[in-house]
């Protein structure tokens, strides 16, 4: 764990990406399967409030729809990431924008076990799950969260407010240099969930 947590707070977002990358996949495809043997089918579907929008029949409406909805997600990221902690001992603070992130991994992928989607459709299998994750002309899921991942990495340095142990400290926002490295990131992962709102919204506006 401790490894994790060093390679999670590196100095290096590319190593932060590596590293959030392998745990992303085991999390997900990891409660994906448990939802999918233990939770009853449909579980969260129509659960959330937010969701509760008429879809425009107008393509490029619908994508600016689906993707300035999703940047709730990174909203609620960079506020996690503005607040870091590390043990006694430990070089760098680890931010609080991971738990955010996992979350709503942890959420999506319950929502795939149990075929919770609001839009109606007939559910597969187990495998059948798996592969249609890697559809990327057709699914807009992996996008999205490639997209989610690569924003809380990119912001991973930004704490504003950093605990160790007991003690606590605070920064101004002008204190906070993020390198080239992150800003690229960062610019790509907002790209990466646009291009998920693109398939998205040409997948809803097909059926």
């Amino acid at each position: 764990m401790k490894y994790l947590r060093e390679r999670l707070s590196s100095e290096r977002v590319g190593v932060r990406i590596i590293v959030a990358l392998i745990l992303f996949f085991i999390l997900f495809f990891g409660v994906m399967t448990i939802s999918y043997y233990l939770l009853p089918e449909g579980l969260l579907k129509n659960k959330n409030p937010l969701q509760n929008w008429e879809n425009s029949d107008n393509t490029l409406i619908l994508t600016l729809q689906i993707f300035f909805y999703n940047q709730l997600s990174v909203l609620v990221i960079l506020l996690g990431s503005l607040f870091a902690k590390k043990k006694d001992g430990e070089k760098n603070y680890l931010s609080i924008g991971y738990t955010a992130f996992f979350m709503f991994i942890c959420i999506n992928a319950i929502v795939l076990g149990t075929w919770s989607f609001s839009v109606t459709s007939e559910a597969v299998p187990l495998l059948g799950r798996f592969t249609r994750t890697f559809d990327l002309a057709h699914r807009a899921g992996l996008w999205e969260m490639l997209g989610q991942l690569v924003v809380t990495c990119a912001a991973a340095q930004i704490a504003t407010v950093r605990t160790s142990g007991k003690t606590t400290v605070t920064r101004k926002f002008k204190d906070i240099h993020p390198s080239t490295g992150e800003k690229v990131a960062f610019l790509g992962g907002i790209l990466l969930m646009l291009v998920g709102a693109v398939v998205e919204s040409i997948a809803i506006n097909s059926i």
